[in-house]
Formats: structure tokens, sequence, C-alpha cells
């Protein structure tokens, strides 16, 4: 069996939050400081969980993809996108059976420039977002492929997300001088409506690929490389809900007056932070954080469950059953993103937990998505 290329990711890092939970729009009251507190709360073990359901995503020698999967939903559709690659889109029924590959990167016809981020639209088309210098396209690609342009943007975003009550936000980064403010909000047709986060940032910064949107039944929440607050729109308002204090993660005091093409050796040396991913759906929340020190990588992620907090540490290299998180159902279970190959070797070792009944060995390794829920007693 083919393993899949685990590529180093470039830039990840450690860093704790708490969650306030709030009704109405965020206010400058509600806004907490917290710092890193890493043995302030239980460590959850394999033991602790309980796999529901694992949805294997048939793979062929014409998907392989690797270990960074950005992965969204639909009633009826998943769409993954290798975040390493970001060439093409794959689709897959909500059976893990593979529909095709959509939204391909290229210069002919039926193909689009560039691929950053993709979300679904009302009808289960797809919406893809295709930024070129100053600007960006939103396509809508229909699953048997139909590509057709939504709009065009004037900005150069790097992420979106189409919100509920109609329209987008989209994110730009630190990219002066085509970005003066991180987040837009938009309406159904690309026109601007909002401006949000001035960006003030004049120095070289690397760029990234990146999700920076997570929607709740709360609100969206908005995070960003190297910004230790975490923001949640609602109503057309991007409050700040959240500052970490890092400590020794910390980003050097000159951080934002150099060039990171210049100074990331150093901070990589030294060890930094950011958030990687924020779920939330009714009383569970799950807050995905990455630690990286020279070519040590860990993850730190917490489960706030009720009034109660709980932390999974896992490796990269020893744990990623539970290494990639990326969303919560409405059942309230957590889904993790993993291989055959790693779920293979985990149910030698944890039986009561792992198994790979229902996954049969292929060609080719492939993705699992497990839904995982936590035990009762938690």
């Amino acid at each position: 069996m083919k393993k899949p290329n685990l590529i180093l990711l470039s830039i990840e890092m450690l860093v704790f939050l708490f969650f306030v939970a709030c009704s109405g729009p965020a206010t400058e009251e509600k806004t907490i400081n917290v710092s890193i507190a890493p043995d302030d709360y239980p460590t959850l073990s394999f033991q602790d969980f309980t796999v529901k359901e694992m949805i294997r995503l048939e793979t062929t020698e014409d998907n392989l993809m690797g270990m960074d999967l950005r992965v969204k939903f639909s009633e009826n559709l998943i769409a993954v996108m290798d975040e390493n690659k970001t060439n093409k889109l794959h689709l897959f029924d909500r059976k893990g059976s593979y529909l095709s590959a959509i939204a391909e990167v290229g210069e002919g016809p039926g193909t689009i420039r560039s691929l950053r981020d993709f979300e679904f639209g009302k009808a289960e088309e797809v919406l893809v977002l295709s930024p070129i210098a100053d600007k960006a396209n939103v396509y809508k690609i229909s699953k048997d492929g139909n590509l057709s342009e939504a709009f065009e943007l004037a900005y150069s975003a790097n992420s979106f997300i189409r919100l509920e009550g109609g329209g987008f936000l989209f994110q730009g980064g630190y990219n002066l001088p085509f970005v003066t403010h991180r987040v837009i909000q938009t309406d159904a047709e690309g026109n601007i409506q909002h401006r949000y986060l001035k960006n003030d940032y004049e120095n070289q910064m690397l760029p990234m690929t990146e999700r920076n949107f997570f929607p709740s039944d709360k609100g969206v929440f908005m995070l960003e490389i190297f910004n230790p607050n975490l923001y949640l729109f609602q109503t057309d308002s991007l409050t700040q809900v959240l500052h970490a204090n890092f400590g020794i993660y910390d980003l050097p005091s000159n951080f934002w007056e150099v060039d990171l093409m210049d100074s990331f050796g150093e901070i990589n040396e030294n060890g930094f932070a950011t958030f990687k991913g924020v779920f939330q759906q009714g009383n569970l929340m799950v807050i995905d954080i990455v630690a990286q020190k020279g070519m040590s990588m860990s993850k730190h992620i917490l489960f706030k469950k009720d009034k109660d907090i709980y932390k999974l540490k896992a490796d990269r290299d020893d744990d990623m059953v539970f290494f990639y998180p990326i969303g919560i159902n409405k059942e309230e279970q957590v889904l993790f993103v993993t291989y055959r190959s790693i779920l293979e070797k985990h149910a030698k070792e944890y039986p009561e937990t792992f198994s790979v009944d229902g996954l049969p060995e292929g060609d080719f390794d492939y993705p699992v998505i497990l839904h995982v829920a936590l035990k009762e007693h938690l």
C-alpha cells in the first residue's frame, strides 16, 4: 500500500485560549485575556473517545492527496483541497464515493488561474476563490465541472466564507499595498459593504495558505496567522472576543518591524504559536492549536464541554489519528481526518478504541473521516 506524502508544514505553533459564549453581539467588555497554561487542564487519552462513524474517501491514482486537507461539507457532498498542492478540488458524496475533480488550475479552457479557497453555494454548486495580483475572481462550478464567473472582486483575497444571511467575508492578509483592510464584507454580487481591521504592516510577509473563517452557531470566528486575537463576526460587526498571551511562545517585540523573510529562522528556532482552527456547535467547542520549534511539531487540541475544558496532545509523527480536526457535526461529534494506515497502526495498539473493520486495504492508502464523541463520564 502506498503511503501519503506527509509534508512538513512551514508555519504552525502553540497557543492556549478560552472561549466565552455569548447570545448577542460581542462587546469590548466581553473580551477575555488569557495566557498559555497547558498544565491547568485534564489531559485526554484515546480511551476517552468513542469512534461513532468512519467515512472512507475513495482514492485512486487520480486523486492522491497528502495530510494537510481542507474539508468542507454540504448536505450531499464533501469537497476536499490538498493545501500543499491547491491545484484542484476533489468531490465525494457523503458516503465517501469519489465523484470528480473540479476547479483545476491551468491556462486552458475550463480552468482557473489559481485556487485559494472554496465554499458551497445555495444550490450545492461549489464557489471557488481565485486571486491574481490585486484582484480575485469567485467562480461557480457544478459537480459536473461546468464553470462560470460569479463576480470579480477588487480585493486580493486569500480566503472567504459565504454568510447565511447573504454575501461573503473575505480575508486578504498583510499584503500592502493591495490590502488596506485585512477583512472585508460584500454582498452576494461582490460589492464591498464593510471593511474591518486596517492593515498597517509594511514589510514582506511569506505567502500563506490558511483557513481564516470558521462558521458556528454563534456566528463566524476569524483568526489570522501570527495574531494572538480571536474575532467573532455577527450582524455586520467583527469584534475581538479573546486575546492570548503566548508566554515563551510570544513573537519578538520587533516582529512587526522587520520582514518575516529575514526573521523566520530565528523565530522557528525559538518556537512560536498560533491558532489553527476553531469549531463550535451547541455546548462543545474545539480549538485546534499547533506548536512548532525547529523540526518539532505538536498539537494541543482543547475541548470545551459546557464549563469544563480538556486537552488532547498529539505529536505529528506519533499520534496523527487525532491530529487534524475538521469540524463538529450536529450531534456534537468531532470530525477528524486521518489515513487508513494510521488507523491500522492504532487499531493494533488500542483495539478498544480503533478498528479498520469496513475499511478494506487497497492499492493506495486513503483518507478516513472519523466522527468521534467524548465519553459520557467527561
